[in-house]
C-alpha cells in the first residue's frame, strides 16, 4: 500500500515537472490564493469573536465601576450625616 502510495506520488512528481513554466506558477498560485482565503477566512472569524468579547468586557467594566461609583457615593453620603 505505501509503495502504490510512493509510486502515484513520484508520477505527480513527474508529471509536473513535465509542465510548462507558465502552467506551474498557474498552479502554484492557485494553491496560494485557496490557501489564502482559507487562513483570511480564520482571521476574520477571530477578529470577530475577540471584538465580541471585549465589547462584552467592556460593558462589565461601566457596570463594574459604575456600581462601585454608586457605593462609593452612598457610604460618603452615609458617613456625611453620621458626622452632622
Amino acid at each position: 500500500m505505501f509503495k502504490d502510495f510512493k509510486l502515484k506520488i513520484k508520477n505527480f512528481v513527474d508529471k509536473l515537472r513535465d509542465l510548462s513554466e507558465n502552467k506551474k506558477k498557474i498552479i502554484l498560485w492557485s494553491i496560494v490564493v485557496v490557501l489564502g482565503l482559507i487562513m483570511g477566512y480564520f482571521w476574520v472569524k477571530s477578529v470577530i469573536l475577540k471584538l465580541n468579547n471585549l465589547e462584552t468586557t467592556n460593558l462589565n467594566i461601566e457596570i463594574l465601576s459604575d456600581f462601585d461609583s454608586n457605593s462609593l457615593g452612598n457610604s460618603q453620603n452615609l458617613e456625611n450625616n453620621q458626622v452632622q
